[in-house]
């Protein structure tokens, strides 16, 4: 297996600790990190564990998308795998035909090697929620970032900043001395 490194850029990427108790993680939180204008602490911190409850316990690390400050605009799994696939379009279909959804070239790439998919859903309950699936193949990974939002304008706006995480996943071989860290 080789080893995964994402480097975060903080200023916008708030990582989601999978273990511990959230409560104490979303408090200190609170007190330490800048809340959105005319936020509660006390919503701030039931909405940071509320984004706790929601992570995918199979990705490789979750965050918090932060522009605006706590408690966040968006929720951005990072998934890493070993891969033999030459192209993305050997992966099968996760999203069904009837979505609306529009796939872009991630930056230089080339569409087989890195995509974004955008999708938007109607979900019960929720209203509007957006999704941006960024695949990249690199060194025998799949990288993947998937990102969630109500938020469209948000999803738009951090388009760069997601972008710029796929890229700086660094995938080693194992045993090069690499750390994995999240």
């Amino acid at each position: 297996m080789r080893t995964i490194e994402v480097d975060l850029d903080d200023r916008w990427l708030l990582p989601v600790p999978s273990d511990g108790d959230p409560v104490v993680w979303a408090n200190e939180k609170v007190a330490t990190l800048q809340s959105e204008p005319d936020h509660d602490p006390a919503e701030t911190v039931d909405a940071l564990v509320a984004l706790t409850a929601s992570a995918d316990p199979t990705a490789f690390a979750t965050l918090l998308f932060c522009p605006d400050g706590l408690p966040g605009r968006a929720l951005v799994a990072v998934y890493a795998a070993e891969s033999d696939l030459s192209s993305l379009d050997d992966l099968p279909e996760l999203a069904p035909a009837a979505l609306p959804r529009q796939v872009l070239p991630l930056r230089e790439h080339d569409p087989t090697v890195g995509r974004i998919i955008s999708t938007i859903t109607q979900v019960p309950d929720v209203g509007i929620l957006g999704t941006l699936h960024y695949e990249l193949l690199r060194d025998g990974a799949l990288l993947e970032v998937v990102v969630t939002s109500p938020s469209l304008p948000h999803l738009g706006a951090g388009m760069p900043v997601f972008e710029e995480l796929i890229e700086r996943i660094v995938v080693a071989p194992s045993g090069s001395g690499e750390h994995v860290a999240a």
